[in-house]
């Protein structure tokens, strides 16, 4: 339509990475051109358009807030672009785009490797990075609200507005020493991982009757299986974080408790041919390693 200011896929990504990342460097690598081209085309488009897209002070260049307001309406644009790109891959089975993905330590460390080195395999074109996301004040799923991430793979029940499937449940354990695995653990110091999965610990040690007299909180999994290796006392945690476990360690199954996993992400990628693709490579990989 005549006087309608449009977009170029080239502007939608440019301002994608400046209102994510907020370095012209990353802007520029996005595009493969220099910073300076980079400059003139946001300043090109702020006269186009009228608004300040860059608040620049003395830390430098940050989005305005007109930028952060358009951001998931940019998002949109780039999926749909990239979707319209991938309806006329099809014929030759490529996918084209980026997909980000996060989850919590073991899932992005033992779930989501073997999954999607075989799917880069079969789209070798697609760009996917990795982020691991502490499961604390919101964890992974307020990643993937925000839009950090386009998928989160999260022990939390993801809300409504993220589509979701379940991928399996993770059962917990008892990590002790080998040499004292028969022992009384009421004896013993408990070592707890700082992290949402510990909040159901409290009701496992009712369940077994454990009642420790000392706790000692560890902010790093691999930290806690650490100080159980050198006697430091034993821990509870899903199975799933004890791997890869030392020699000198043992593992008691408590079956009676598990948490479950949970594939969530945002409702257009989600429905989109890379998502549908993504998905089904996760799934499949995920019933290899959770019951």
């Amino acid at each position: 339509m005549p006087g309608v200011r449009s977009l170029s896929p080239a502007e939608i990504t440019l301002l994608l990475a400046l209102a994510e990342p907020t370095s012209f460097t990353a802007a520029a690598g996005e595009l493969g051109v220099t910073q300076s081209a980079v400059s003139k085309m946001v300043l090109s488009l702020e006269e186009r358009f009228g608004l300040e897209l860059l608040s620049r002070g003395r830390r430098g260049c940050e989005p305005s807030a007109a930028l952060r307001r358009i951001l998931p309406s940019l998002r949109r644009a780039r999926h749909a672009i990239e979707e319209v790109g991938n309806e006329l891959q099809r014929c030759g089975g490529r996918l084209l785009g980026r997909i980000r993905i996060a989850g919590f330590r073991s899932a992005t460390s033992i779930l989501v490797p073997p999954a999607i080195s075989a799917f880069l395999d079969r789209h070798p074109d697609l760009q996917v990075s990795i982020a691991t996301v502490r499961e604390i004040n919101g964890g992974v799923v307020e990643h993937v609200l925000q839009g950090r991430a386009d998928f989160g793979i999260t022990t939390s029940k993801p809300p409504r507005g993220l589509h979701s499937c379940r991928l399996g449940s993770d059962p917990y354990v008892a990590v002790r020493r080998k040499e004292q695995s028969k022992s009384d653990p009421t004896k013993e110091r408990l070592v707890l991982w700082n992290e949402n999965c510990s909040d159901r610990v409290p009701a496992i040690l009712e369940f077994y009757q454990w009642r420790p007299k000392r706790t000692m909180r560890v902010d790093n999994d691999a930290t806690v299986l650490s100080m159980v290796e050198h006697g430091g006392g034993f821990t509870i945690m899903p199975e799933l974080a004890t791997v890869p476990l030392s020699t000198t360690l043992v593992t008691r199954p408590l079956p009676e408790f598990r948490r479950d996993v949970w594939l969530c992400g945002q409702p257009l990628i989600w429905a989109s041919i890379v998502g549908r693709a993504f998905r089904r490579a996760i799934v499949l990989g995920s019933h290899r390693l959770l019951g």
